[in-house]
């Protein structure tokens, strides 16, 4: 009963989630206009990650606890950026698919990050949307609201922190390959019991597409339009997606079950997860009632108008 309480609530938890995601669309988006960079880093640590923090301490929450502040085995460490890497053309198929229906009644529009045109560009994008969002969006995600929301159980802690994750882009362009990549950082982070595996794998992925947008920016071609499941490109013609969706689909199922293979021997010296998440001991309630829903509703209602303002 004492690691129940020692959970924030799921109510506080979307609560805060609603909090947050109306600040990252008014203050983060208005400083992202004024500078992308500036307001990158004002979104990240001033708008996400420091109100996480600060209001897991002020409620009297365990940092070290609420955050799975552990470390990680140097297996672990090497391991996880290659399951990234597996993972990574998957999620830019999910990503091909939902653009694909996209393009049947609206235009295909890129995300504003510049891509780097040399080796400074290059590692100040690293640190500024790489690293930023690694850390700060998983202190968040698979921080407090993975760990509020293990009073369903486990696996609907990985299912709704993956979820939620997802939808807190505001880009349906942009929505089922952060879901699938939420739901993998969930899985690995219980497997490591370590916030430092997803924030790993998170910036493992961003640092993929900001590396495959700086090679076809130095080639000068035209890049594909999902070569990244966190950078989206322009491209409207809805064969030629379809086309990219198939090629890219071959490479996924093949990078999908070398991913697997590595999920299977990560960790294997810690408690299984299977065993976990059959024998949960703090599994408080089952669903989520109406009132905890709400701030959910909320934001997907915001999700869905701004998604038709943008592409409808």
């Amino acid at each position: 009963m004492n690691e129940v309480k020692s959970k924030p609530l799921i109510l506080e938890s979307n609560i805060f989630y609603l909090t947050i995601g109306i600040l990252l669309l008014t203050l983060g988006a208005f400083f992202q206009m004024k500078n992308l960079y500036s307001g990158f880093i004002i979104t990240e640590y001033l708008i996400i990650f420091l109100p996480t923090v600060l209001y897991l301490k002020f409620r009297g929450y365990s940092l070290k606890k609420v955050l799975r502040l552990n470390r990680l085995t140097f297996k672990e460490t090497i391991i996880i950026p290659l399951i990234t890497l597996c993972a990574y053309p998957v999620g830019a198929f999910l990503n091909t698919l939902m653009m694909i229906f996209i393009s049947l009644f609206g235009e295909i529009r890129p995300l504003p990050i510049p891509p780097a045109n040399n080796g400074k560009e290059f590692l100040i994008n690293f640190l500024i949307i790489a690293l930023s969002a690694g850390i700060c969006e998983e202190v968040m995600f698979r921080g407090m609201i993975m760990n509020s929301y293990e009073r369903l159980g486990n696996k609907k802690a990985i299912i709704f922190s993956g979820m939620l994750f997802g939808f807190f882009h505001f880009n349906i362009q942009n929505l089922l390959g952060p879901i699938f990549l939420g739901l993998l950082f969930g899985y690995i982070v219980y497997k490591t019991n370590s916030i430092y595996s997803s924030v790993l794998a998170h910036t493992t992925n961003n640092t993929i597409a900001l590396f495959l947008s700086f090679i076809v920016n130095k080639m000068g071609i035209a890049p594909n339009p999902e070569i990244s499941s966190e950078i989206t490109q322009n491209f409207s013609n809805t064969m030629l997606l379809i086309g990219s969706a198939f090629s890219i689909g071959i490479i996924a199922v093949i990078s999908g079950v070398f991913g697997y293979l590595l999920l299977k021997i990560l960790s294997k010296d810690k408690n299984d997860i299977n065993a976990t998440f059959e024998t949960s001991e703090f599994v408080e309630k089952e669903k989520l009632n109406f009132v905890e829903i709400l701030p959910l509703a909320i934001v997907f209602i915001g999700f869905l108008i701004i998604t038709i303002i943008r592409f409808m």
